[in-house]
């Protein structure tokens, strides 16, 4: 499927010494989020699960990351321990882009409790202590931003994570705002990128599920959305749930 060309008004290097923790790194959207605000100036801390180590270090070394740290999203001492370290090692943190997203597919009566644990532990309290960990070092500068995304594919764990994450988010953004931290989500589909493992029913099934715009969105897309979501553009916008899934719910 083609995607039209992607041409936003932002200027390379306007995020010019930013300090920006991107989770997930390794997996599409996360890379991309990454490679785009490295472009556009940032001072990038990259963490990413043990699994995906050979990817994301690879990323990094290509970005010119400051840091590239495993970190198992789950574990709560863990997440505190890598946020510490990014915090004094770059000084602070101006960007929190949770990007980290299990793409955990299946119906609900058909998961596992491991499955459904594993999802759940990774996105929804995975998110918050990466949320709750942040929030202390920009309260002291009283200025951050945080950007959780989700995955709005239906049924399963997954949504119940979704779900989960939006309640939270917005009860953060509005315990925070009056330090001057926005916190918001970005709702994303299954990408172009993430189609290789689908079988040719699972993926004519799909095509016939596509939302108004007619076709996948690509990860270049979704990280032209959270740079706006992180810049000054969006200085009146917490705690909402923004969509890019082409018209999807």
């Amino acid at each position: 499927m083609s995607h039209p060309e992607t041409n936003t008004p932002f200027l390379d290097g306007f995020l010019h010494q930013q300090v920006v923790l991107v989770t997930g790194a390794g997996q599409p959207i996360a890379n991309a989020i990454a490679r785009r605000h490295g472009k556009a100036g940032a001072r990038l801390a990259l963490v990413f699960l043990p699994e995906h180590e050979a990817e994301a270090t690879a990323l990094a070394k290509d970005l010119g990351a400051e840091l590239a740290l495993a970190c198992e999203s789950s574990d709560a001492q863990a997440v505190g321990t890598v946020v510490r370290r990014v915090a004094t090692e770059l000084g602070r943190i101006d960007l929190l882009i949770n990007a980290s997203l299990s793409r955990a597919a299946g119906r609900l009566s058909d998961m596992s409790a491991d499955q459904w644990k594993a999802v759940l532990d990774r996105q929804l309290s995975g998110t918050a202590w990466f949320c709750k960990e942040v929030i202390r070092p920009m309260m002291r500068k009283r200025s951050g931003r945080i950007v959780n995304l989700l995955d709005a594919a239906s049924g399963g764990a997954s949504r119940v994570a979704a779900e989960g994450v939006t309640a939270m988010t917005r009860a953060l953004a509005n315990e925070v705002a009056r330090q001057g931290i926005s916190v918001n989500t970005l709702a994303v589909q299954l990408l172009e990128e993430e189609t290789a493992h689908l079988t040719p029913a699972q993926r004519e099934r799909l095509d016939g599920e596509l939302g108004p715009l007619g076709r996948l969105g690509s990860a270049e897309e979704v990280a032209e959305a959270v740079l706006f979501l992180g810049s000054s553009a969006a200085n009146l916008t917490t705690g909402q749930r923004l969509s890019a899934t082409g018209g999807l719910w």
